[in-house]
Parts: structure tokens; C-alpha cells; sequence
């Protein structure tokens, strides 16, 4: 029965303030009902809850950040074109980095001017070797990992 509907007993509406009429007991069912984000739940209407069936659980596969992805295959070549490339720039911006640095104008007597001048050139040769150390070290892993050694004891 619709609480809308005007009631059969006095002719007024349900929700009228002088309404003497006693509201219906709508039954709700006791069944969990599933969270509104699912696509598709049964929703079972007042009244009804023991004629309609229980609603098939429903699988969902995981959220896409918590499937893990799989393997991607590239060749050993590609890795280290990729290695060589990215340490090849490094080494080239320690040089022009070098450049820019001894261009600019120093002050003070000649002596002091080479002295600042040999620690720029030496710290950034220092700089030059530590990333072509570091692209050896980076290759070296590349072979081993594609030899199927993960770890050194």
C-alpha cells in the first residue's frame, strides 16, 4: 500500500497532519544488500523480500593497481643502446657543464685564476669518470640478468 494514496478510511492523504490513520509497517529484508558501485544488483522492493530470489554473487577481477603487470620482453641490444645513450648525454653535459664553467670570469691574480681553474677541470673529470664507471656497472648487470643471474653471493 502506497502511503501516498489517499487512505479509504477518512479520504485524506497520509500525510496529513489530521490524518487519523495509522502509517503501514513497510518489511524490510534482513538480506545484505550489495554497495551501489556494483553494475547490476537486485534491489528488492518493500514487501517483497521472500518472493525474490537471492542475487548471484557477482566476480569482479581486481582494480587495475592491484593486478600485478607481467614481463615485458625487450632485446639484450635494445637495453644497451638505451644504457649507452642515456650515459653517453650524461658525460656530454659534464663536459659543456666543464666549458660553461671555466667561461666565466674569474677574479683576482693569475695564479689564483689557474689554481680555481684545475679544481673546475678536476671535478668534473672526476664527474666524467663516476658515469662512465657507472655505465659499465649498468651493462655488466644487463649481461649477468640476461644470463639469468639475479643475485651476487
Amino acid at each position: 500500500m502506497d502511503t501516498a494514496i489517499t487512505t479509504k478510511k477518512n479520504k485524506q492523504s497520509a500525510f496529513s497532519p489530521f490524518s487519523k490513520s495509522k502509517q503501514p509497517k513497510h518489511e524490510f529484508s534482513q538480506q545484505a544488500m550489495p554497495p551501489p558501485s556494483r553494475p547490476f544488483h537486485v534491489v528488492i522492493a518493500p514487501g517483497q523480500a521472500g518472493e525474490a530470489p537471492h542475487p548471484a554473487k557477482l566476480h569482479y577481477p581486481l582494480q587495475p593497481f592491484r593486478q600485478t603487470p607481467g614481463p615485458i620482453k625487450t632485446s639484450q641490444t635494445y637495453l644497451q643502446t638505451l644504457v649507452l645513450e642515456r650515459w653517453d648525454a650524461e658525460i656530454r653535459l659534464c663536459d659543456e657543464a666543464c666549458k660553461v664553467q671555466l667561461s666565466e670570469r674569474v677574479q683576482g691574480p693569475v695564479t689564483h685564476q689557474t689554481f680555481v681553474q684545475e679544481i673546475i677541470v678536476g671535478r668534473w673529470v672526476a664527474e666524467k669518470k663516476q658515469c662512465e664507471e657507472a655505465r659499465k656497472v649498468q651493462l655488466l648487470e644487463l649481461l649477468l640478468v640476461a644470463h639469468g643471474i639475479t643475485t651476487l653471493v
